[in-house]
C-alpha cells in the first residue's frame, strides 16, 4: 500500500512531472485521526517498479520536500518517502521509525546532468567540514546527513537519511535502487552520518 500526503507546502519546479502522471485510483482512509489519501500505483516506470519492489519493507509518501538539485535544468523530478515498517533503536531507549527522502531527476542530455551534480558536489560541505568535496576523492569526515546518490548519463537518483536512523542496514534499499536503474552509472556516493563520504 502507498500513501500520499504531502510534506511541505512548497510547489514543485513547473517542469516537475505531477504525481498523478505515475499514480492509480486514490481514495482516503482516516488514521489516528488524520486523513491520509492512499494510492494504488501504477506506474510502470523505474520509481513504480522501485515502490513495489520496496512495499513490504517500507510504506511509500508522496513529498515534496526541497533537495539543492530543484535548482538546476531538470526536465522531470520525483520525490517519494520510504518509511521502515520496523522501528530502529536511537541511544540507550528510544526507537525511531527509519525514513529515506528519495529523489529522482532526469535531464534533457548527459552535459545537464554533470552540471547539476557538480554544483551540487560544490555546495555539499564547507571549506572545514570535510570539503570542499572533490570529484573520486574519499573524505573521512564530512559534516552533511547521511545519503546515497547515484548519478547515470540522464539521470540522478538520491536518498537521504537522518543520523537517528543509522541502526537501520541501508543495504537492502540501495541494492534495490541500484537493480532498478542499473549498475551501469557514472558516479555512485555512499556517505554515513558524519562520514566516510566514499565514491564507487
Amino acid at each position: 500500500m502507498v500513501l500520499l500526503f504531502s510534506c511541505s507546502g512548497e510547489q514543485e519546479q513547473a517542469d516537475s512531472m505531477d504525481f498523478d502522471d505515475f499514480a492509480g485510483e486514490t481514495g482516503v482512509q482516516e488514521d489516528n485521526d488524520t486523513i491520509v489519501e492512499t494510492v494504488v500505483v501504477e506506474d510502470l516506470s523505474e520509481m513504480g517498479q522501485l515502490i513495489r519492489n520496496m512495499e513490504a519493507d517500507y510504506d511509500t509518501v508522496y513529498c515534496t520536500t526541497s533537495h539543492p538539485i530543484d535548482r538546476f535544468s531538470f526536465s522531470t523530478s520525483r520525490k517519494v518517502s520510504f518509511s521502515g515498517k520496523e522501528q530502529v533503536p536511537y541511544g540507550k531507549s528510544n526507537m525511531v521509525t527509519p525514513v529515506a527522502d528519495f529523489f529522482y531527476y532526469s535531464f534533457t542530455d548527459s552535459n545537464k546532468t554533470i552540471n547539476a551534480f557538480y554544483n551540487y558536489l560544490d555546495r555539499l560541505a564547507d571549506d572545514g567540514e570535510g570539503g570542499p568535496v572533490k570529484l573520486n576523492e574519499d573524505v573521512k569526515f564530512i559534516k552533511t546527513p547521511p545519503l546515497f546518490m547515484v548519478v547515470y548519463d540522464t539521470i540522478i537518483v538520491s536518498a537521504k537519511y537522518k543520523c537517528e536512523h543509522e541502526a537501520h542496514n541501508w543495504r537492502a534499499f540501495q541494492d534495490s535502487v541500484l537493480k532498478v536503474y542499473g549498475k551501469d552509472y557514472k558516479y555512485q556516493i555512499d556517505v554515513d552520518c558524519g562520514g566516510p563520504l566514499v565514491w564507487k
